[in-house]
């Protein structure tokens, strides 16, 4: 595992106490020396009598913008197995949420079980599914995040430092806006990253900006439902993709469980998870990206989420389910 040392706790913790309030690296947390080095070596911390410690530099540097390490080998320092840190990478080694990681784990050594084909790969040159992307490098955690955090016409910082192409998700924490794309119930402890304490907004009712920052890479899967690429003809309704925005969901089988797949709501009624919705659902719930697939990836081929066929569970990172058929039965009543 391309892996180096971790920063040391006491830098770790005075971390964690601010990162919490939104995401890490971004103004305040912005903290230069845990990611670069001015001359490529160092032998001792800087406090004034040389004590203190940071991250170790990879022994193949110095590295390109004055980095301690290759990109992934620097994010997974503290982002793999680590406690003080989201861990983003296969199983959840680290401080593990109650219900899973919201967006579930990557993948980077194609074994059971995080095969290449559960989600995103580390270091993986392939061309992006529906798109023309790819790294010739290999996939890199900052293909996708801004190690920096990022403005734009959207959002002051992007949720989770989310930056493709332009394309950046605002969000909202404790307090819901309905402006905002993601609304994150609490700022701060272990369950920060927990699949309940996330939920998504609609503030626009033809996309959906969580789709926009997917289609950077995976562009045909995306679009409206009068675009050729989604509907046959551009004719709306008759779907050759499955609608990742202006599309609700009927009262199939959504209603009836108790733990169901995220969807976007303009009203910021999801109801309760552990709760059906019976007849209170509301008609205007919409599915994205996110409905079936685990950002990350998971143990599931595609990193899809198999809900319980009865919705009575947790649904986890991968889903209590057995079947590919039980993610589409969380929406769909044929079959």
């Amino acid at each position: 595992m391309r892996k180096v040392v971790v920063l040391a706790a006491v830098i770790a913790l005075t971390s964690a106490g601010i990162a919490f309030a939104g995401d890490y690296h971004y103004k305040g947390t912005l903290n230069c020396n845990e990611c670069h080095v001015m001359h490529g070596s160092q032998q001792h911390g800087y406090n004034a009598d040389g004590t203190g410690t940071t991250t170790p530099i990879g022994g193949a540097g110095p590295y390109q913008w004055l980095l301690r390490n290759e990109p992934n080998a620097l994010c997974l320092s503290c982002h793999d197995n680590q406690t003080f840190a989201p861990d983003v990478l296969e199983a959840n080694g680290g401080t593990a949420p109650t219900l899973g990681r919201q967006a579930g784990g990557l993948n980077e050594h194609n074994t059971a079980p995080y095969f290449d084909g559960t989600g995103h790969t580390l270091g993986s040159t392939a061309t992006a599914p529906g798109g023309t992307f790819a790294n010739p490098v290999g996939l890199e955690c900052i293909d996708c995040h801004s190690p920096h955090g990022r403005g734009g016409s959207h959002a002051s910082n992007p949720y989770r430092n989310l930056y493709v192409g332009g394309n950046v998700m605002s969000y909202a924490v404790t307090v819901n806006d309905l402006t905002k794309d993601v609304f994150e119930r609490a700022s701060g402890g272990t369950d920060h990253y927990d699949i309940g304490n996330v939920d998504f907004n609609e503030p626009k009712s033809d996309s959906s900006y969580y789709g926009q920052f997917c289609k950077a890479c995976h562009t045909n899967f995306h679009g409206k439902s009068t675009d050729a690429n989604m509907a046959a003809g551009g004719v709306a309704g008759d779907w050759i993709r499955h609608p990742t925005a202006d599309v609700n969901i009927g009262s199939g089988l959504f209603d009836d469980r108790a733990y169901r797949v995220k969807v976007m709501s303009p009203t910021g009624n999801w109801g309760t998870q552990g709760t059906a919705l019976g007849a209170t659902m509301p008609t205007d719930l919409t599915p994205s990206c996110f409905t079936c697939h685990k950002a990350h990836g998971n143990q599931r081929a595609f990193g899809l989420v198999y809900p319980d066929s009865a919705g009575v569970l947790p649904i986890g990172e991968e889903g209590s389910g057995a079947r590919y058929r039980d993610l589409c039965r969380d929406c769909h009543a044929r079959g």
